[in-house]
């Protein structure tokens, strides 16, 4: 058989791909078993906002046409509940996918962008896949920290993302201590807020972004109706931006990038505050169950998370207990792609789902002993 010359780019070399939670079905399929318990992927468990369901059933016959490329209702529901105006809004496929616009139009080949490590892994690809440089600061306590990211800034730097709260590890800097950061941070360098998470943080620990964005600063905070909303399988996400950086991300975002379903069932969940007050209250509650779980097993874990998981480290190589909970029917998500080979990351579900969880990661702990 002829052998060809591979023609991939030479930078797919310093690129893994992201590797998603274990499916359901999958493990269904592998395992001969019926029930599972997915904790592994940050989804809310009760479900789709209600509004969104109904008018996804309404709208279900016109998917036949394209959807408003330019996502005209949906940014004016967007601006209307949060003072943004339509021209300072940007919509994705995902905030997963403008993670990767803001890399296309700020990030030059050959120049750097600062994260922290570890953190959402979609930051370090978006900017290999430009030629960037991720220039990845460690965590101090399991928190970003702003004064050595500041430090890591030079005269290659374009990009900055900072996750808030964080994501594997739920922990967020204090809002002063972040606003301060982005006083620090040089004026021609974009600052990425990923606030992914937003619902979930108490609105006293919240920074304000958008008083940075009406200064004309170079900053975007990003958005998704993935988690609280319960939106995750329509894929829609958002970004808060002055106009000249929203113009400038518009120019290499794909047509019809946010589909119709996914702008309908987003423009009603805004409106839907009793149910992601509902989630919220859900999620406290799961947190509390995990924490009470894990302090009577002896399991460390990083406390007083701001987000829907809990980082766990199991003090063992984590796939060991990852297999061993999959064979009792429940998914987590090992962090061995985050440089923490001992540790998983398990989202709050539904409290019987949280309590058989707790059952289980007991058992599997005690027979390693």
């Amino acid at each position: 058989m002829t052998t060809y010359p591979d023609p991939s780019r030479s930078i797919l070399q310093y690129i893994s791909p992201y590797q998603p939670g274990k499916p359901i079905e999958e493990v269904k399929r592998e395992l001969s078993l019926t029930d599972i318990i997915k904790l592994a992927s940050n989804e809310n468990h009760l479900g789709a906002a209600p509004s969104a369901m109904k008018v996804l059933r309404e709208k279900l016959a016109e998917i036949n046409y394209y959807p408003d490329g330019a996502g005209y209702e949906l940014k004016k529901a967007l601006s209307d509940k949060t003072g943004y105006k339509p021209d300072e809004i940007i919509l994705g496929n995902g905030s997963t996918e403008i993670v990767e616009l803001a890399c296309e139009a700020f990030l030059d080949e050959g120049c750097n962008a600062v994260t922290g490590w570890p953190a959402f892994f979609k930051y370090r690809i978006a900017i290999r896949i430009m030629g960037g440089i991720p220039v990845e600061v460690p965590l101090k306590n399991f928190t970003h920290d702003p004064e050595a990211m500041l430090s890591a800034i030079n005269d290659k730097t374009k990009l900055i993302f900072i996750a808030d709260p964080n994501n594997p590890t739920g922990t967020m800097v204090s809002p002063s201590e972040l606003e301060q950061f982005i006083l620090e941070v040089p004026e021609n360098i974009v600052v990425v807020v990923d606030q992914a998470y937003y619902e979930y943080v108490p609105p006293e620990k919240r920074i304000d972004v958008m008083k940075f964005i009406r200064q004309g600063r170079n900053v975007i905070a990003l958005r998704t109706f993935s988690k609280a909303y319960g939106l995750a399988g329509l894929r829609v996400g958002y970004g808060f931006a002055r106009p000249e950086l929203v113009t400038a991300m518009n120019k290499v975002r794909e047509a019809f990038n946010c589909n119709m379903m996914g702008q309908l069932a987003a423009a009603a969940a805004l409106d839907d505050d009793d149910f992601v007050r509902k989630t919220v209250e859900l999620n406290r509650e799961g947190l509390q169950t995990f924490y009470r779980g894990f302090d009577n097993i002896g399991l460390n874990y990083v406390p007083d998370s701001m987000t829907n998981f809990v980082l766990v480290d199991t003090g063992r190589d984590v796939i060991l207990v990852f297999q061993e909970l999959l064979k009792r029917g429940v998914i987590v998500r090992p962090m061995r792609g985050y440089d923490l080979p001992a540790c998983f990351r398990v989202s709050t579900g539904l409290p019987k789902d949280n309590e058989y969880f707790i059952e289980k990661i007991s058992e599997v702990m005690r027979s390693f002993i």
